[in-house]
């Protein structure tokens, strides 16, 4: 039966579905329909072009015709007697008069201003008198068209006018008199009229400057804008010519170009358009056909530009005509497809629902899990063989039983299961897990897990429960339970071996903290044991002496020679002082001290040391050659330093008189950096083996003959350096002999500040 229910999916499966030819078709259809629209909106702009073309020639015409005129009102100004009797005399009455007249012309030419500049720049007489905005008395010396006509040539300028605020181009003559210059005359025009004029022709019109800023247009929010770039120094340029006074030069907001033919271009721009009805501005991307041409009276470009955004309307409908008719078409063709389908698709469906009844009947009986159904009472309407195979017996008679009459809830899980089935609703369907078991009869019981759901039936409420055999469970937890109490018993008894090897190990750390001490005094003692030959050396000279100066002094003083006596005397106390000042030293060696790290003099500290080994050295002719050290500090324990350089003093003595060589020398050299101090000791002996410079500072190991050192020496000054926070490191010097070198850190003054 299953194999036959999935023959007839794979039937249904195997129907021809040619969906990737409706797509296609449908995709090509609006490929041509928008590349229709694009040679349709070609054919549109280059209409539009020609005829804008014939409307740009028309209106640069217009405006060069318009400004002809005002080009030699400047000339006649200048030839005018009263200008130049005004400009020679300065009489208020005939400056009056003057006033009158420049304001009549301007009635009569539709001029913007009139005004007359004597040779200083400054003007003194104006159309434009009566106003508060006249130009009588202002300054215009700064101007390139009175600059020009000061030279004796017709001047041309255009700017923002820096009284009246109003855009105008100036137009400028010399006022002769004789073969002199005695002022200038100047007539400016406002380009405003023609704004007003073409203002609402269906396109926007802009006049561009040489330098391409915006100096007119029908639209205000375009002016002292730049079409394209400018440069440093062209933004220096003008701004420096006040040309535009305090307005800021920017960039007009174009998105994209597109060369559309050899005289026009199609620019994108955004621009803030008012929405309809709710009276909002927002930012609207708008497309332009730009097309432009020279205006030569003025030097100027006339730019045009015309919205496209009707044509770009009408394909946008001409698209979207084809395409809905095309959408159109292709629904009600796949309606009709889709409906056969669904009439053959509903024909397999009842067959298969009716080989899936029969599956589903099949796996239920066969299923290892015990399926029981329950009506809305909880009473048992089916059962499945599984749940008689868990029990072992019939369950023909539990039909129309309650479910407790074979289930019973475990402990623990009753308050859960009871509060399932009270809350279970058509409107919340819930599924609950609880465990439990399963008895019939007189059978023993069989633990299960027991899964309790609610079935969304069309006319009627009923619930499924599935048992599960727990039986193998069971035991795995059991067994589980046990392991975990046998592991937890033997991690308590490791853990109590532990803390006692724990607590065995800490006393012999104590105990090696102890010996360690020790073993440091041990060391010293020693090296004093190594040095008493040379003590005594050392102090049986003075008391050679000693003895001697007194043996004279009293001789001298039986001779009652006072003065010599004295002599004697300060000879005996100075000895004395000396033999006392070598046994405090040896003494100051051995005592223990712990390290306290402060400002030492390192001179100090090798001098000292010096001194202990000074006897040794002189007993076997051995050199010792010492640094500069003026000035020299570091942060360590003076006690311990000399102890350290001591003992390395006393390694190298022992590696010449080992060498046995001709050369016997020792070398303390100092070496300062930034960040540490370096006092190296160098020998001339035969230098160190591979294994001695691997095993050098372990304690109790010596490289030295059998019999000679306990091996502690350079184990003790190690540790020494490092609680001092140096570092003690051995290496074969390249000249020969080995190479000791104690790092610590420098001492500087402002250490100390900072701690402070």
């Amino acid at each position: 039966m299953r194999q036959r229910t999935s023959r007839l999916i794979q039937d249904t499966r195997r129907q021809p579905r040619p969906l990737w030819l409706y797509v296609t078709v449908l995709l090509v259809c609006f490929v041509i329909i928008w590349r229709g629209g694009d040679a349709f909106k070609n054919q549109q702009i280059d209409e539009l072009r020609l005829n804008t073309q014939e409307q740009m020639a028309q209106l640069g015409n217009v405006i060069e015709s318009a400004i002809s005129k005002y080009q030699h009102m400047p000339t006649l100004l200048a030839s005018n007697d009263r200008v130049r009797k005004a400009l020679l005399d300065e009489l208020p009455a005939d400056i009056r008069q003057l006033n009158r007249e420049l304001e009549q012309i301007n009635r009569i030419t539709e001029a913007s201003d009139s005004y007359i500049i004597d040779r200083n720049g400054l003007t003194i007489a104006a159309s434009n008198y009566r106003l508060d905005t006249s130009f009588v008395g202002k300054n215009f010396a700064f101007r390139p068209y009175f600059q020009e006509a000061l030279g004796g040539q017709p001047g041309r300028y255009y700017a923002l006018g820096t009284t009246s605020n109003l855009r105008g181009y100036y137009f400028s003559y010399p006022v002769y008199h004789g073969a002199s210059v005695i002022g200038v005359a100047v007539v400016k025009v406002d380009l405003k009229q023609f704004e007003q004029r073409f203002n609402n022709q269906g396109y926007e019109f802009l006049m561009l400057d040489p330098d391409g800023v915006v100096f007119s247009s029908s639209k205000s929010e375009w002016l002292y804008k730049v079409m394209g770039e400018l440069s440093h120094e062209e933004q220096t340029r003008i701004a420096e010519s006040q040309r535009y006074f305090d307005k800021t030069i920017e960039t007009m907001p174009i998105v994209s170009r597109q060369r559309f033919s050899d005289d026009a271009t199609v620019i994108e721009l955004l621009e803030n358009v008012e929405a309809t009805g709710i009276q909002q501005e927002h930012i609207e991307r708008l497309s332009f056909l730009n097309m432009s041409q020279p205006i030569r009276l003025l030097d100027f470009q006339l730019a045009l530009l015309v919205p496209l955004k009707t044509i770009e309307e009408q394909i946008a409908l001409w698209r979207a005509i084809f395409a809905g008719g095309v959408t159109i078409t292709v629904l009600a063709f796949g309606l009709a497809r889709l409906r056969r389908r669904m009439l053959q698709e509903r024909s397999d469906a009842i067959e298969l629902a009716r080989h899936n009844q029969a599956y589903i009947r099949e796996v239920i009986q066969n299923t290892q899990a015990g399926l029981v159904t329950l009506d809305a009472n909880y009473r048992i309407e089916s059962y499945n063989p599984a749940v008689e195979h868990l029990v072992g017996e019939s369950l023909i008679d539990i039909i129309g039983q309650p479910l407790q009459q074979v289930f019973t809830v475990a402990p623990g899980h009753g308050d859960r299961w009871h509060a399932a089935l009270s809350d279970l609703s058509p409107a919340q369907p819930r599924v609950v897990t609880v465990e439990g078991e399963l008895r019939a009869g007189n059978r023993q019981a069989v633990p299960v897990e027991v899964t309790l759901c609610e079935m969304q039936l069309p006319n009627r409420r009923s619930h499924l429960v599935t048992f599960h055999d727990m039986t193998e469970r069971k035991r795995y937890e059991q067994d589980i339970t046990e392991a975990r109490l046998a592991l937890e018993q033997r991690v308590r008894e490791r853990t109590s071996d532990l803390e006692n090897a724990n607590q065995r190990l800490t006393k012999e750390i104590e105990e090696h903290k102890g010996t360690q001490q020790e073993l440091i005094q041990t060391a010293k003692l020693a090296v004093l044991g190594q040095l008493s030959a040379g003590l005594n050396h050392e102090l049986n000279q003075p008391l050679t002496a000693i003895r001697a100066f007194a043996e004279n002094g009293i001789k001298f003083l039986q001779r009652e020679r006072y003065d010599k006596v004295g002599e004697n005397l300060e000879q005996i106390a100075r000895l004395g002082h000396h033999m006392g000042d070598i046994i405090a030293r040896f003494k100051v060696f051995a005592r223990k001290g712990n390290v306290t790290p402060s400002p030492i003099d390192v001179g100090n500290a090798i001098s000292g040391a010096v001194r202990i080994m000074e006897p040794r050295f002189k007993a076997t002719n051995i050199r010792i050659q010492l640094p500069d050290t003026t000035g020299c500090q570091v942060l360590g324990d003076m006690v311990f330093l000399e102890q350290v350089l001591v003992n390395l003093l006393a390694n190298a003595a022992d590696a010449i008189l080992e060498h046995k060589g001709e050369r016997k020398e020792v070398s303390v050299e100092l070496e300062e950096q930034p960040e540490q101090v370096c006092i190296k000791v160098l020998d001339t002996g035969t230098g160190l083996s591979e294994e001695a410079l691997a095993r050098l500072f372990e304690p109790f190991y010596t490289s030295k003959s059998s019999g000679v050192g306990l091996g502690l020496g350079l184990s003790i000054s190690q540790r020494i350096v490092e609680a001092m926070g140096g570092r003690l490191s051995a290496q074969n010097h390249p000249g020969g002999g080995a190479e000791f070198c104690v790092t610590l850190k420098p001492y500087r003054r402002e250490q100390l500040v900072e701690e402070i």
